[in-house]
């Protein structure tokens, strides 16, 4: 190996912010995240995205240099086509013959094959399962089948999720490790209900030992890593691992859900410990990005939500074709439809102007102009719905049940977006790095940093590189 090459890792731990990490380290001083404070960097970022942020449109901006007024991805699973001027780093790298590896970096289908891709595993929200290796896309099978099935609330797991996942213990594509971890997070389920809301945490168990061992096997040149299992705590129980933001009383918070921000950070801490290891050991710089961060929200009262459970039934009900729509992933209580064309894509968004509650209220709402007949919409929360399951439809009423719908409850979101985030660098180039400690660092400035350290050649239209 070539260790004056400058390798690159990034571990991209999704909407972590300054205030977590620093609580994080003063619990735990002898912690991986400490070492960065010891022997790296810790720099702040931010984010100059307009609009109501979002990781799938703040992480794009990241690989590719631009902000989202430049490159305007807005929503999952969105056509990318009209990006195409803006690549992500990925894409640049690989066409000038630079060894590459990604692990579920958001916006990041379809999969790039060829001889320079290590290995490379799209996002969670990807319409199939299409990856590299096969043992990726093996794997991205189950993943996607767990994230569908429970991507509002946990539920049950299913023969067919159960069928997904045995090839995967029988091949050892899903490590001892990995196979402990779900055991035990079921038997904890069984003694406690509560645990079920740190089952996403086993999302990155699952996955990182997946890339850590293709990471030791292939040693790419550039290489990354996402997860979004501490966002999704912070999200839920901000509230109660900072009581302070709502002025709660030591009696008002959770002291089970108290700890599973900090569960989910140990999860990263040890994933830290391992890459630390690795990058000493093959001359890799490693950074920790967060494209944006997380602070105190308050919501105010919670209403029940709706949620698509059969889509099916919702286009039986609309009286449309199922064969001329296509329901792809999203994040709840977003849904992203594909029309077969425009007129589709006309007649369906007329016919949800028709869905209203029982006040007259709109149930449906456009959340972004439609990208090449991809409708990105967002169901309404709705008091008299969550009450009497109801809904009209052109002036008649209807179970909501016959639409496909059903009203769920979650933990009320007490964490929400900040444009302020975290850039941790430990390596060799930590020297170029360490003039911008008391700096905010545009996020637009990341990606240039990474082809200046390759020596590549920075399109004319990114920022200048750190």
């Amino acid at each position: 190996m070539n260790f004056d090459q400058t390798k690159i890792l990034i571990y991209e731990l999704n909407e972590v912010p300054r205030r977590l990490l620093e609580l994080y380290i003063a619990k735990y001083p002898n912690s991986a995240f400490a070492v960065f404070k010891k022997e790296g960097l810790v720099l702040d970022t931010f984010t100059k995205d307009d609009g109501e942020l979002h990781p799938w449109s703040t992480w794009p901006t990241v690989h590719r240099g631009v902000y989202n007024f430049d490159h305007n991805i807005r929503f999952i699973n969105q056509d990318l086509t009209k990006a195409k001027r803006f690549k992500p780093i990925w894409e640049i790298l690989f066409e000038k013959d630079i060894n590459i590896g990604i692990f579920g970096s958001l916006q990041s289908y379809p999969p790039i094959i060829g001889k320079n891709v290590s290995f490379y595993l799209p996002d969670t929200f990807s319409p199939d399962s299409n990856a590299k290796p096969e043992e990726l896309s093996q794997f991205q099978s189950f993943n996607l089948a767990m994230v569908n099935k429970n991507k509002a609330i946990s539920r049950g797991i299913s023969t067919s999720q159960i069928n997904l996942l045995y090839p995967l213990i029988k091949k050892r594509i899903v490590s001892i490790n990995g196979l402990n971890s779900i055991l035990l997070q079921l038997i904890k389920e069984k003694l406690n209900s509560k645990y079920k809301t740190r089952r996403a945490l086993i999302q990155n168990v699952l996955g990182f030992d997946l890339f850590l061992k293709n990471l030791y096997k292939d040693k790419p040149t550039f290489c990354t890593y996402f997860t979004n299992h501490v966002a999704g705590m912070m999200h839920r129980y901000w509230r109660d691992l900072f009581p302070e933001d709502f002025s709660l009383k030591e009696n008002e918070v959770d002291p089970f859900h108290s700890k599973s921000i900090l569960k989910s950070m140990h999860l990263a801490n040890n994933d830290l410990k391992k890459l630390i290891k690795f990058s000493k050991s093959n001359n890799y710089d490693l950074w920790v990005i967060s494209s944006m961060g997380q602070e105190s929200i308050d919501r105010g009262e919670y209403i029940p939500e709706l949620y698509l459970g059969n889509f099916n039934s919702f286009l039986s009900a609309l009286n449309l074709e199922d064969s001329s729509f296509e329901l792809l992933p999203a994040m709840q209580p977003d849904y992203c439809i594909k029309c077969s064309s425009k007129e589709d894509l006309i007649k369906l968004k007329n016919l949800l102007k028709d869905i209203k509650d029982l006040d007259g209220n709109h149930l449906l709402t456009e959340r972004y102009p439609p990208k090449d007949n991809r409708l990105n919409i967002s169901l309404k929360r709705s008091i008299t719905v969550s009450l009497n399951k109801q809904l009209c439809f052109k002036d008649k009423k209807y179970s909501i049940k016959q639409f496909g719908l059903e009203i769920i409850k979650r933990d009320i979101g007490t964490g929400y977006h900040i444009p302020q985030g975290i850039f941790l660098a430990l390596g060799k180039n930590n020297d170029r790095l360490i003039n911008y400690q008391n700096h905010l660092i545009e996020t637009t400035k990341i990606c240039p940093t990474i082809l200046d350290l390759l020596n590549i050649e920075i399109p004319t239209y990114m920022n200048s590189p750190l």
